[in-house]
């Protein structure tokens, strides 16, 4: 093979092998397939749960987790760019009947948050603005959408990675609800 088709092929290949990558990777992301047995369990199970970013969405809203302590709670990192975290927006509707689900917005802007959730819904009680990631350092997140039940004491029993669909409800978080009261 002469050299000139040979610096051809060599980039051309290892385009084509990030682009392969790129795809398998962008599937699981859409499809939310990723399963939560690929994602290592938290180290922070039966720990108090770490403090929320310090800027909520909306001023009125109280700025620390202790204002619902005494209830579970759901804490639900997502963010405007997601596009799993739209699709799971009508069963945390659903979840939101029953339990208190406060939202964190993951390394978005407060502007593209109101906007996702004036398109989507809002099935918060609240949002916190997790600008610049550290709220998510703090939680061991791996990416978004990631969930933490909450108990009423203020420890995680539970961390969901991926989207929270009915079925995740139904086979995850309504058992670890029973376990509670």
């Amino acid at each position: 093979m002469t050299r000139q088709r040979l610096m051809f092929f060599i980039p051309a290949a290892v385009f084509l092998a990030f682009l392969v990558m790129a795809s398998v990777a962008l599937y699981g992301t859409i499809t939310g397939s990723r399963s939560p047995d690929q994602v290592p369990q938290s180290v922070l199970i039966g720990r108090p749960a770490p403090d929320l970013p310090e800027h909520a969405l909306s001023d009125e809203l109280a700025k620390t987790l202790a204002q619902f302590r005494g209830q579970p709670v759901l804490v639900n990192f997502m963010a405007s760019w997601c596009i799993p975290c739209r699709a799971e927006i009508p069963a945390l509707d659903v979840l939101a009947e029953d339990v208190v689900v406060i939202g964190v917005a993951y390394k978005d802007k407060a502007a593209d948050t109101r906007a996702f959730l004036a398109d989507y819904g809002n099935p918060y009680q609240a949002v916190w603005m997790d600008d610049d990631g550290r709220a998510g350092i703090r939680w061991g997140i791996y990416g978004v959408p990631e969930s933490f039940l909450i108990d009423k004491h203020g420890r995680i029993v539970l961390r969901h990675a991926g989207p929270v669909f009915k079925s995740v409800i139904t086979d995850v978080i309504t058992p670890a609800l029973d376990q509670l009261k």
